[in-house]
This record gives structure tokens, sequence and C-alpha cells, in this order.
């Protein structure tokens, strides 16, 4: 039995926030709009750039049409890659979690709705890059979360065989990583770091984490009861 594991990146792997407030921002200026705080642009996460985009744009009561909204969503992550990502950070425990995993067999992937090239460029700048076999963004696959083909898709392209008893858990902090799960026959785990843990509750996930460290315990608990 082989074991599969899959991670959301925003809000499960690292804290991100900062830059995409930066870079969204950017794009408000030019459309002479008010500025957007951080938590006003967390509880529009999780739906990739081109929701985030439009419930930004909406928050101002903007509707662009399509040529200049399309141009609006090239140019913040145009803006957002240009940041570099120095503002985003791992959170506590994820670096030596993951390690530990890779020693003790599992086989990890990222499955995010963000474009797939920040993905891979910030799992590198943050030292991590290694430790998966696998990096899905939300244009690596025909469908994003909470489609269970996005996980299915990743799934496929590290290995996993549901035939031969293989294992796999979904990893995130948002109800799309759960649905996505739920659509794709697997495990899910929510996570809920820095917040208050009542949404991350909510989702009806197989477990709940508030610290990264114990997601090991949480993943014995479930193989032992797929075993």
């Amino acid at each position: 039995m082989a074991k599969f594991i899959l991670f959301d990146l925003d809000g499960t792997l690292i804290d991100g926030v900062e830059d995409l407030v930066f870079a969204m921002n950017k794009v408000l200026a030019r459309q002479n709009l008010a500025a957007i705080d951080r938590p006003a642009l967390e509880a529009m996460l999780g739906d990739g750039v081109r929701m985030l985009t439009r419930r930004a744009l909406a928050a101002r009561n903007v509707t662009l049409p399509k040529d200049d909204f399309e141009a609006a969503c090239d140019q913040f992550l145009a803006d957002y890659k240009d940041t570099d990502y120095a503002r985003t950070r791992l959170y506590d425990g994820v670096a030596d979690t993951l390690r530990l995993l890779h020693q003790t067999g599992w086989n990890i992937g990222l499955a995010s709705n963000k474009p797939t090239e920040p993905c891979e460029r910030i799992l590198a700048k943050l030292g991590i890059r290694d430790l998966f076999v696998t990096v899905a963004g939300g244009d690596a696959a025909s469908v994003k979360k909470p489609d269970g083909g996005h996980l299915r898709f990743a799934l496929a392209a590290m290995g996993h065989n549901p035939a031969s008893g293989d294992v796999a858990v979904m990893v995130g902090d948002h109800a799309n990583d759960v649905d996505a799960a739920r659509d794709a026959g697997i495990a899910a785990i929510a996570v809920a770091f820095e917040v208050e843990d009542a949404r991350a509750k909510s989702l009806g996930a197989d477990a709940v984490l508030t610290d990264f460290a114990t997601l090991p315990a949480a993943l014995a608990k479930l193989t032992q009861k797929a075993a």
C-alpha cells in the first residue's frame, strides 16, 4: 500500500496574503479604485486568480468589459510575480513535518487553484520544492477544485493507483479542498492556522488541525481506519 498526500498552498502551507494584497492594490489603483485590506482579500481567496480579481472589483461595484477584465487578471499575475513573494512565509512546522512525511514514505503533491508557475517558484524559494512529486496548479488540469478531477489529475501524475489499495489524503483550509476530496473519493483534512477554527470544523473533513506538527498523528489515525 502506497501513501499519497496532496496539499493546498495558500492558507495551508503558506501565508502569502500580503503579496496578494500588494499586487491586487496595484490593479485597483490603475482603475482609480480604493485599496483593499488583508481581511477583505483573505475572504475572497480559494477559487483562483480570475475569481479573486472579479471579487475584488465587485467589492468596489465595478464590472469591467471582458477584454479589460482579462487584462486586469494578466496584470495582477504580473504584479504578483514581480513581488517575488518577498512577504510569503511557511507556517510554523511545515518544512519539518513535510520532511518527516517524506522520510516515512508519503508521496507528496500540491493541488492549488493558484497557477502552477507561482506555486513552483514559492515552493522553491521556501526550500521545499524537492519534497513534492507533483505540483498541479489551477492551470494544470482541465478543472479546478472543488472538482475532484483536479485531485485525480495530480494523484495520477504521482502514480497513485486506487485499485492496488493506495491511500490518498487531501489537506487544505477551504471548502473547495474538502469538496474536491469528497468528489475524488479520498480522505480530507482541514487546517486552521492563526485563525479561529470554527470554519474549518464546519467543512466536514475527516480531521481538523490547528498545529501543522500534529499532521502525522492525524494521518496515522486515517490510515489505520483505511487498513
